[in-house]
């Protein structure tokens, strides 16, 4: 084994000899002193307009998506090949016979 190899096999078993750390929970009243700043600080006047931004954020993009819907449905509703004559148009204006 080369020795680079030799010495990251003796890390990786020193390692697995190392007592493992134990972890603790956050006591109670540290979760609830941050679960009560939580509900203060989106009860303040930038709380309540980051809430309100949002909701009309998701009310644009629904309404957003409902114009595309519809704007889709119309295009695909018309003649089958209406795409294609608009494009042989166009061709047809730049070319002389």
């Amino acid at each position: 084994m080369n020795p680079a190899g030799d010495q990251l096999d003796r890390l990786l078993r020193a390692a697995s000899r190392a007592p493992r750390a134990e972890t603790r929970a956050a006591m109670f009243a540290l979760e609830t002193r941050v679960i009560a700043g939580w509900r203060a600080s989106s009860q303040t006047e930038s709380g309540e307009m980051l809430v309100a931004l949002c909701r009309r954020a998701a009310v644009f993009a629904c309404c957003l998506a409902l114009a595309s819907l519809a704007w889709n449905y119309r295009g695909l509703k018309g003649q089958p090949g209406d795409e294609l004559a608009v494009a042989e148009s166009s061709m047809r204006i730049g070319v002389n016979p």
